[in-house]
């Protein structure tokens, strides 16, 4: 299946009409539909997937049960493939080199085991990889564990000193967090489970383990200990927490508030309020002029937000509490329906960018107009 990406206009201002049925854009970013289902779509991801392609590839959960991969071709079009159909709704994923016997990056899928999100049921856990052939190659998918219920957290990284190489780490309603590792031989494990006070929605590596957004409003920090891994609560709010990214120093969290937070040294500042859920947190160089980091979030207004930092700030905001007034907020992207996911990727041709997926059922791209 191919399609090709639709650059939408960045010259009409937000709000204004004339593109009926598509995301308008603000003038300083472009956005592209790397491709369209009309059925909604979940989680988001980017990885290299196919050593072959150059950049990320991305890929895509759909609420029917299935998984997609987005490739950049030759021409720089968007082209789509079906990776996976489940029998139940896979809600988040994340790409990484989990096993070091296998080119390429895995992909890992999380869900409902049959059914949708809502259904009771066992949850899931899926691996796919991109196995290279004589015709081209071909992807192939294996269940990697179930649990008692949905699996909605997943993600990748270097998150325990005793194993070398990246982990992957799930978590659900089961209010438990599996770490699985790999040996150089490919073979797999899991590496160690932590109890959570509460059902995760959201996980990312960062701040010297995995840091987990939780139901019941806390921020939850996992790392591994003498006696295995422990967790600790960094913040406590009174409404759900949904998406989580983070570095080793710092931790962007939302939720059902409408709140983007930041952590970092003991202490939570409030960067964003919107009116809706937000379902969309990252950290990425989104403004190479600018040193450090942005964020950004995505949730049920639609809207795509980016924070650009001031100078002399952290996020815009300096750790004493003081704000700086050269902070700015800018609407990358305002799609018709709600947002569910936000993601950021290295694509060939057009460096990095912003990928958002929600109930619209596309998968958007975003970029700086000025590259």
């Amino acid at each position: 299946m191919r399609l090709t990406g639709r650059a939408l206009a960045v010259c009409l201002p937000l709000g204004l009409g004339g593109c009926l049925g598509l995301p308008l854009t603000q003038p300083t970013w472009e956005v592209e539909v790397a491709f369209e289902r009309g059925v909604k779509m979940g989680g988001c991801a980017a990885g290299d997937l196919v050593p072959e392609c150059p950049g990320d590839e991305l890929a895509v959960t759909s609420g029917d049960g299935q998984v997609h991969v987005v490739r950049v071709g030759p021409d720089g079009s968007f082209r789509a493939e079906l990776v996976a159909a489940l029998p139940g709704e896979a809600i988040q994923c994340a790409i990484g080199d989990l096993d070091p016997s296998s080119p390429g990056a895995e992909l890992v899928t999380v869900g409902i085991a049959q059914g949708g999100e809502d259904d009771p049921g066992e949850g899931v856990v899926h691996l796919h990889r991109w196995v290279p052939g004589p015709a081209g190659g071909a992807w192939q998918t294996e269940e990697l564990l179930r649990e008692r219920a949905l699996v909605h957290a997943v993600a990748i990284g270097d998150m325990c000193p005793l194993h070398e190489g990246p982990e992957l780490l799930v978590a659900g309603f089961a209010e438990q967090a599996t770490v699985l590792a790999w040996d150089a031989d490919g073979t797999r494990r899991v590496h160690a489970t932590c109890p959570l006070p509460a059902a995760a929605k959201g996980a990312a590596p960062g701040l010297g383990g995995a840091v987990l957004a939780l139901e019941d409003g806390s921020l939850v920090r996992i790392q591994r200990r003498s006696g295995g891994f422990e967790a600790d609560v960094l913040f406590r709010g009174l409404q759900p927490l949904a998406r989580v990214a983070a570095t080793d120093k710092e931790a962007v969290f939302c939720g059902n508030d409408g709140r983007l937070r930041v952590w970092a040294a003991g202490e939570t500042r409030v960067l964003l309020t919107s009116l809706d859920r937000l379902r969309g947190a990252v950290l990425a160089d989104l403004s190479p002029q600018r040193a450090g980091l942005e964020a950004a979030t995505a949730g049920y207004d639609g809207a795509v937000t980016v924070l650009v930092r001031g100078d002399s700030s952290w996020l815009g905001i300096t750790l004493d509490g003081r704000e700086d007034g050269a902070r700015s907020a800018q609407v990358a992207a305002q799609d018709t329906e709600r947002l569910h996911h936000l993601a950021a990727a290295t694509l060939s041709g057009r460096g990095t960018s912003l990928v958002a997926c929600g109930y619209a059922g596309r998968l958007l791209v975003l970029r700086p107009a000025s590259r």
